[in-house]
């Protein structure tokens, strides 16, 4: 079974860190614009989401901002505490409730009830199969019928450049067999955080058998994993961050690219059967 404790320790630990994360360079700053612009296609205002994995709120803002109803969950107490105290009570009316459980299991909140679920962070904490399943097939039981499912995976393409660089003579069968996902652990905030990495192909059939139609598969930082911190400083201006931002979104569903990033977001949508 998953740590779960050690998950919400370190992100009671670094909530500051996680909250800054999307402002802290241009590369963040793109990823937060691939991901909120599919938001604005599929998710009208006064629709009501669910995210589940909120940390310290980011999207949930955002749709809060857009007249959204938003109901937050999350395994860290103190994500949740800063998300409320910064919001004040400006979106008091529209928050529908803010709960700290696991996205495995969230039989508190009603069938059939929300028009968008987000799954941002869960999927790549959730290391077993069965765990991960669990988080989806719960999303698919919040929606209503024709929902939007927003998930984000962490990709195995630097394990498998790792394993190129490391195995050089070694057969390509061999990468294909062993990186199609990884379980890991990545240091946080001085915690041993669980982390799990998979190609598309695997999310996409992960998904789609609990009755998800897939919509989008897009890359995040995409091409942008290969830029060095000297090529990072050209993009830094007002009309840099513009042009990274175009270059990512024009490559970021090319099907010969896809995985070829650290995270890469699946939006999918609730059969109607």
């Amino acid at each position: 079974m998953t740590d779960i404790d050690s998950i919400a320790a370190a992100y009671d630990a670094g909530v500051k860190e996680e909250y800054n994360r999307l402002a802290s360079n241009p590369l963040f700053e793109a990823e937060f614009e691939l991901i909120t612009e599919l938001m604005q296609r599929y998710i009208a205002p006064g629709s009501v989401v669910i995210d589940v994995g909120a940390g310290p709120g980011r999207y949930a803002e955002f749709l809060l901002k857009r007249n959204c109803k938003v109901g937050v969950v999350d395994v860290s107490r103190k994500s949740l505490e800063a998300f409320n105290k910064r919001i004040k009570g400006v979106f008091k009316r529209n928050i529908l409730f803010s709960e700290i459980a696991c996205a495995t299991n969230l039989s508190f909140i009603d069938s059939n009830t929300a028009d968008a679920v987000l799954l941002m962070g869960p999927l790549y904490h959730l290391i077993y199969f069965g765990e991960r399943a669990k988080a989806i097939s719960e999303a698919f039981r919040i929606l209503k019928k024709g929902g939007i499912l927003f998930a984000v995976f962490l990709s195995t393409y630097n394990h498998i450049a790792q394993f190129y660089e490391e195995n050089r003579f070694c057969c390509s069968n061999d990468a294909d067999i062993l990186m199609k996902d990884v379980a890991t652990t990545v240091k946080f905030q001085g915690y041993n955080v669980p982390q799990y990495k998979c190609l598309p192909e695997i999310a996409v059939h992960s998904i789609e058998p609990q009755g998800f139609n897939t919509m989008h598969i897009r890359n995040l930082e995409g091409i942008g994993v290969k830029y060095t911190e000297n090529e990072m400083i050209k993009y830094f201006s007002p009309e840099g961050k513009r042009k990274l931002l175009l270059n990512l979104r024009s490559t970021c569903e090319n099907p010969e690219l896809i995985g070829y990033a650290n995270q890469f977001l699946y939006v999918g949508k609730k059969s109607f059967n």
